[in-house]
């Protein structure tokens, strides 16, 4: 990964890092990342032992990346380190599968009804909590007929997207897919699905780093076909973006032979929401929108704001007429894909998540929206409200005119 001597040696231990943590504000013992990462990094590199349970706690959030005056690879330092980090064994295990959803995909979508019910079981949930320590009070998303296919053939005169949809979409919501297809298709694209697997967010997240490799070694094939032909790659979870963007979190950075592929990846990927703002921006917005009622609240995920990008879907929402929309600006979640579900950490999580739950309330609108699968999973959960996708939002106002 990314943080060679140079990086290392310019964090000046200004603890900037450390008032970016979200586990930081909330978890007194938790050393925080300028310790997790480039300190201990010191001593790591000079094969003293520095393992820590602490690494486990780090969200991946990359706020510590982002608010880094020097910008040091505070978070991928913490993310090697949770590789070497010697678990529990009930705890390997769990985090093992953890680390491959589209696995855990593929096999619970073979009868997704059963699977659905056998999850929803409170027995079950509690013997989930006993064998593998995920909370109870956690419910598993529904699983759902992986059947998301490209609806359009390429056309000549209009731009060819390759859609990389995500676990969460190909698994849980693949009827959130078609409307992205749709969405783009009404704005001038032509949209085909990607064949790829997980991005790899889960696997590093989880401490497994050489099946993130694996993973990002696959998607690149796949993906790099179709930037020669001179498509874009859209995405439309933000941590699917913040990986493809980011050189899959900087696991294939020793192979030279994949830099110039990364670097096109890199260049050529958008949020949905990035790319439609581009269009706003250039007037060729479709913006036939009908009167839309709504009071909304907009949550921007963690991995969105590590992408550098704004808040584009707080913005394009704004002009649907009808539609009152509050930034939350409350931080994260804490949920933050598969964190939230485990037992260790469900109080932490849910700590994080109070402030934006206050907010919410605060702002008590009908509906919130963000971007981020599990970041709705966390608000509804901390608020009973609904919460959607930005996608939805749009098609509605476009599908009522």
């Amino acid at each position: 990964m990314r943080h060679e001597q140079e990086n290392l040696d310019a964090c000046l231990k200004c603890s900037v890092c450390n008032t970016a943590c979200p586990v930081y504000r909330v978890m007194p013992q938790y050393p925080g990342p300028k310790y997790l990462g480039p300190e201990l990094e010191r001593m790591r590199r000079e094969g003293i032992p520095t393992d820590t349970r602490y690494v486990e706690y780090c969200l991946g959030c990359h706020g510590c990346d982002v608010a880094c005056p020097n910008q040091v690879a505070v978070s991928e330092m913490i993310a090697e380190a949770k590789a070497t980090h010697h678990k529990q064994p009930i705890e390997a295990l769990r985090d093992w599968w953890f680390a491959r959803p589209a696995l855990l995909g593929r096999l619970l979508t073979i009868v997704p009804s059963v699977s659905n019910l056998v999850l929803s079981l409170k027995p079950v949930r509690l013997l989930m909590a006993v064998m593998m320590r995920i909370n109870a009070k956690r419910v598993f998303p529904a699983y759902r007929n992986p059947d998301l296919k490209s609806k359009t053939e390429p056309k000549a005169d209009a731009q060819h997207l390759i859609f990389f949809p995500g676990c969460s979409i190909r698994y849980n919501t693949p009827d959130l897919g078609r409307d992205v297809i749709r969405l783009l298709e009404l704005n001038g694209y032509s949209v085909e699905v990607a064949e790829t697997d997980c991005c790899g967010v889960p696997a590093l997240a989880n401490g497994d780093i050489e099946y993130a490799r694996s993973r990002a070694r696959l998607n690149l094939d796949v993906l790099s076909r179709y930037l020669r032909a001179g498509a874009k790659v859209v995405t439309t979870c933000s941590s699917c973006g913040h990986m493809l963007k980011s050189g899959f979190g900087g696991v294939l950075e020793n192979e030279p032979d994949k830099a110039e592929a990364l670097r096109m990846l890199a260049e050529n990927t958008r949020d949905v929401g990035e790319l439609l703002s581009e269009q706003s921006d250039a007037g060729k917005l479709n913006t036939n929108f009908a009167e839309t009622p709504l009071k909304l609240a907009y949550h921007a995920p963690c991995h969105l704001r590590s992408q550098g990008i704004g808040r584009p879907w707080y913005h394009l929402l704004g002009q649907i007429p009808g539609v009152s929309i509050t930034d939350l600006d409350a931080g994260c979640c804490g949920m933050s894909g598969t964190y939230g579900f485990k037992e260790e950490k469900y109080g932490i999580s849910m700590a994080i998540g109070s402030t934006l739950f206050k907010r919410i309330a605060e702002t008590a609108p009908q509906m919130v929206t963000t971007e981020c699968a599990t970041c709705r999973m966390q608000i509804e959960h901390g608020t009973t409200l609904t919460t959607i996708h930005p996608v939805e939002v749009m098609l509605k106002a476009y599908d009522r005119h």
